[in-house]
């Protein structure tokens, strides 16, 4: 097995950085540099109307994946990133100086942005006739751990499969034939299901994956008293413009649209499709990540039990409740 947060497989995945820095309104002074991926957090906050932070400025940039963020962060360039789960994983593993402060997760049990698919023609009917052929996913990334789960409760692993590794997001090889299966992310999910360019075979709904996606800090931020105080803004920023898109969702629907190059009616299915709310870190978040972390010691993917326990921030809790409960 390929141990997918390798020093050399982050220098890999950071082949895939696109810095896209941009200061947006607040006070000189503190800066606080928030690495994103497809801008999704930044459009998030500036559709809602949360993008001008006061005492501080925000610095973004755009990454591809979770692994590159996290080498970042290792090196000191980013301060807060976002991402879902599984890098964390590894990133803890690995021994990476980060945090988790703050998780999103999906707001319906059968929300998610991701799917397993094949062509609509594909002999493959079911997780369990994944068996010897080749499935296309980004290591490291939860998309590796949504096919490791899927194959497990099917008494499957990984090592019954033939991966192959997905440098992007479309069905490129899918549609070359270099792939009988891919895992596949909004907005192409949403687009090729109407068009009936695929089939479905499993979704990344719960209990397929827990439907994280995390805010992360590094120590040295935390460390720093004011850019800690503006990682608390940020954070009560994100969590109010995600519960303003779950409710308003035709008003959020054109920053979608625009973000992915939609249509609107399919930017409001992809928001309807996976509706997001910020939590608490409570004991069922860090045992689903315990699980998830499990599943990879199991695999070998590392060495040896994490206490995943130990990579969580809980001090701003409070914050995110307050931001769910309107107040």
């Amino acid at each position: 097995m390929v141990f997918p947060f390798s020093r050399r497989g982050v220098l890999a995945a950071g082949a895939f950085l696109a810095l896209a820095a941009c200061g947006d309104g607040g006070a000189a002074g503190v800066t606080l540099k928030v690495a994103d991926q497809l801008h999704a957090l930044k459009s998030s906050l500036d559709v809602a109307g949360e993008d001008r932070p006061e005492g501080y400025r925000i610095e973004w940039s755009n990454f591809v994946g979770g692994p590159p963020i996290i080498a970042a962060q290792t090196g000191g360039s980013v301060d807060v990133g976002w991402m879902a789960e599984t890098p964390v994983i590894f990133a803890q593993a690995a021994g990476s100086p980060i945090k988790v402060v703050a998780v999103s997760q999906s707001a319906t049990a059968e929300g998610s942005g991701f799917a397993l698919v094949v062509k609509p023609g594909s002999p493959i009917r079911s997780v369990k006739d994944l068996k010897g052929r080749s499935v296309a996913y980004m290591k490291g990334t939860v998309l590796q751990y949504f096919v490791a789960r899927l194959l497990e409760r099917e008494g499957l692993s990984l090592d019954d499969i033939k991966p192959v590794q997905a440098t992007g997001f479309g069905t490129g090889l899918l549609d070359k034939g270099a792939a009988d299966a891919i895992v596949l992310t909004e907005p192409f999910l949403t687009q090729l299901e109407d068009s009936g360019k695929i089939r479905i075979i499993a979704t990344g709904a719960r209990p397929n994956t827990p439907g994280f996606m995390y805010l992360v800090a590094s120590d040295a931020a935390l460390a720093d008293p004011a850019k800690a105080k503006a990682i608390g803004d940020l954070i009560a920023r994100a969590a109010r413009a995600q519960r303003w898109q779950r409710e308003n969702v035709k008003k959020a629907a054109p920053a979608i649209a625009k973000r992915y190059n939609v249509d609107l009616d399919i930017a409001e299915r992809i928001i309807a499709r996976s509706p997001q709310h910020y939590t608490p870190i409570d004991a069922g978040v860090i045992a689903a990540h315990q699980d998830e972390a499990d599943l990879f010691s199991r695999l070998g993917l590392i060495r040896g039990r994490l206490d995943t326990r130990k990579v969580f921030d809980t001090r701003y809790d409070a914050i995110v409740a307050a931001q769910e409960a309107g107040a």
